[in-house]
């Protein structure tokens, strides 16, 4: 599970955001870098740009895709899974699936040289978007003078949303609908102009936790700006958002809580591995929130990324709190 709130409303600012990401500690998974997804970087020396896509990466899939991801020129990608919402028949996944992760992988992957604007790239991936397993992904590019951000989901149908910048309310009804058939038209999602949050339901079933969080990043904006404070108060401040937590004792608490406190999954693999090369019982499953991110992208280019880690396994393979952070401050060319 995970959870982002994002504004575009914010005077001097292109874009807040700040997300959680929930997943299973032993998931390999490398820190937020700069890098192409290339696994074989380049080493000449005349290669036309240089790492263009900030964002940690998704080792335990095939694709080494990731969650969230910044580019230099600005284009900007979040995915989430949809897990309790079941798809409509005759929408169904593929028997073989193809990776979600290759859908935000995809957008942030071209340099910006060749980059393809959000609605072009959506719309090319709506008539195939049933195939995947349930997916939420929220993409924007915020180039100086051509900003757009969408929306597809594919839960409980295929549904493609137009936003517009900086309301962030939809252009047009979105098309949703069979893919066999004409694409009906209808309304997804009563949006609030100032912020909006997005986790594991399609974005017009928001789970409690969604609604909960929207009201405090407006309160907290509204803190912020009144007390004219900078940007690195502004960071803190949006850590604070995604920090709200509760103990989670059934699978329903974990649509109320934004960060997801550790979960131990016992093992109960016990015929094929009774016990370690200890002779101990082998260690249980651990699962909650990893890591924490807030992007800053200020009208001038000025971006600001920090991920901090949440949860983590030490040496021993035992759960930890988090104590890394990775900071990086760039200044995007608008042209």
């Amino acid at each position: 599970m995970c959870i982002a709130f994002f504004t575009l409303s914010q005077p001097g600012y292109k874009l807040i955001l700040a997300s959680n990401r929930d997943e299973f500690l032993s998931r390999p998974t490398a820190p937020a870098r700069w890098h192409t997804f290339s696994p074989t970087p380049s080493i000449n020396d005349d290669d036309e740009e240089e790492p263009w896509v900030l964002s940690g990466l998704d080792e335990g899939a095939v694709n080494g895709g990731t969650w969230l991801g910044i580019t230099r020129d600005l284009r900007v990608g979040l995915l989430t899974n949809v897990r309790l919402t079941p798809p409509t028949p005759p929408i169904r996944p593929s028997p073989n699936p193809p990776s979600r992760g290759l859908l935000l992988r995809d957008f942030l992957s071209p340099p910006p040289s060749s980059s393809v604007g959000v609605h072009d790239y959506l719309s090319s991936h709506y008539p195939q978007s049933g195939e995947y397993e349930g997916f939420n992904l929220l993409l924007f590019s915020l180039q100086k003078g051509k900003g757009e951000v969408g929306y597809l989901t594919n839960r409980p149908i295929p549904c493609l949303t137009d936003l517009h910048i900086p309301s962030s309310h939809p252009t047009a009804p979105p098309l949703c609908g069979p893919l066999e058939e004409e694409g009906e038209k209808k309304n997804v999602h009563d949006m609030p102009a100032e912020c909006i949050g997005i986790s594991n339901s399609p974005m017009n079933e928001p789970w409690p936790k969604v609604l909960q969080g929207e009201k405090r990043m407006v309160d907290t904006l509204k803190e912020w700006q009144n007390g004219g404070e900078e940007d690195k108060q502004l960071v803190e401040r949006m850590f604070g958002v995604l920090s709200q937590s509760i103990p989670i004792t059934k699978e329903s608490d974990a649509s109320s809580s934004t960060t997801i406190p550790l979960i131990t999954i016992p093992s109960t693999n016990t015929f094929t591995n009774p016990t370690t090369e200890s002779g101990q019982a082998p260690k249980p499953r651990w699962y909650g929130t990893r890591t924490s991110t807030v992007i800053i992208v200020k009208e001038n280019g000025e971006t600001i990324f920090v991920e901090r880690d949440v949860l983590v396994l030490d040496d021993e393979g035992n759960p930890k709190k988090g104590e890394g952070q990775r900071w990086v401050e760039f200044k995007a060319n608008l042209d």
